[in-house]
């Protein structure tokens, strides 16, 4: 699809080859708008930006681990494009489970990776633990590679990014010599997810044929997070799709999604995104994992406000 005459900046998610659709959800871009998007990779989810629209995002709490490589390009809002001074850069972000607030009136040109649940350490390099509430640089994780990746990217297109950094991961997968043994954390975690954390870590204990204790230890090395937490992580994330929505009946809408009580919600809220879910909802943010909420079905769904073009 063609984007809009005025705007100033996009944002991707593509699929990946199938040799890493098992180990990432996509890859992404935020860049000024170029071309159309990169193909022939499938486009996942697209949001145009123009005069007008915010790309204003509160800190949102992940259960999973990502990768960030940015160009040295920065996006202000209104639309003008700046050097940024520290030049390009690459970061691992890992399991967070809180966030500060933020106030966020810029963006960072550049392409990234969302691993799916359990998949990152072969990436990474490092156990997931060692990753939890933590932001390491690409050269901690990928040493020179880390170090030099982001400057390569900042000089090509977005295909061009999008298939370098592919390289550098089906590199890192050729090299992983690893059997992970014992229960599926992978797919534990994306049960989680799909039941948008609506599960007992009991269920799941039992499902796996383990102890609470057993899956416990084995989350925390495979997924960083404690199942429970996890859990409660991907309740939040379901919420999500309230935001940026008028009339919404909070109360109804926390026994909906499994809280004991409307102050639960708030303060798992609070937690995940330091917003209460009022001040979530009547703000105009953009975020992907907004987004993704949105493309999910919840028992109840208010009516939308106006946002961000998505096609």
């Amino acid at each position: 699809m063609e984007p809009p005459r005025n705007a100033f900046a996009v944002y991707r998610e593509l699929a990946p080859c199938a040799a890493l659709a098992s180990h990432v959800h996509a890859f992404f871009t935020f860049g000024p708008v170029r071309a159309r998007a990169p193909a022939p990779r499938a486009v996942l989810r697209e949001t145009f930006f123009a005069p007008g629209d915010s790309f204003c995002s509160p800190l949102l709490a992940d259960g999973n681990v990502s990768l960030v490589l940015s160009s040295g390009m920065t996006c202000e809002l209104g639309g003008r494009w700046r050097a940024d001074a520290s030049g390009p850069s690459g970061r691992v972000i890992g399991p967070m489970t809180m966030v500060g607030e933020t106030d966020v009136r810029e963006c960072a040109e550049g392409v990234g990776v969302y691993f799916r649940p359990a998949q990152a350490s072969t990436f990474v390099g490092m156990p997931i633990a060692e990753l939890t509430d933590r932001i390491i640089g690409a050269d901690d994780a990928w040493g020179i590679v880390g170090r030099s990746l982001p400057s390569q990217l900042s000089e090509l297109d977005d295909r061009a990014r999008i298939d370098r950094l592919e390289e550098a991961l089906l590199a890192r997968l050729a090299r992983d010599n690893s059997r992970l043994v014992g229960i599926d954390a992978a797919g534990l975690a994306s049960r989680v997810l799909k039941c948008d954390g609506r599960v007992s870590v009991e269920s799941l204990a039992a499902a796996a044929g383990v102890s609470r204790q057993y899956l416990a230890r084995v989350f925390r090395e495979r997924v960083g997070l404690a199942p429970k937490t996890y859990c409660s992580l991907a309740r939040f994330q379901s919420g999500l799709v309230y935001a940026g929505r008028a009339r919404v009946d909070w109360a109804q809408i926390a026994a909906a999604m499994g809280y004991a009580d409307q102050s639960h919600m708030i303060s798992e809220f609070r937690r995940f995104s330091s917003l209460t879910p009022q001040a979530l909802a009547a703000g105009g943010w953009f975020h992907p994992f907004i987004e993704r909420a949105r493309a999910r079905t919840l028992p109840t769904r208010p009516n939308r406000a106006p946002r961000a073009r998505v096609t």
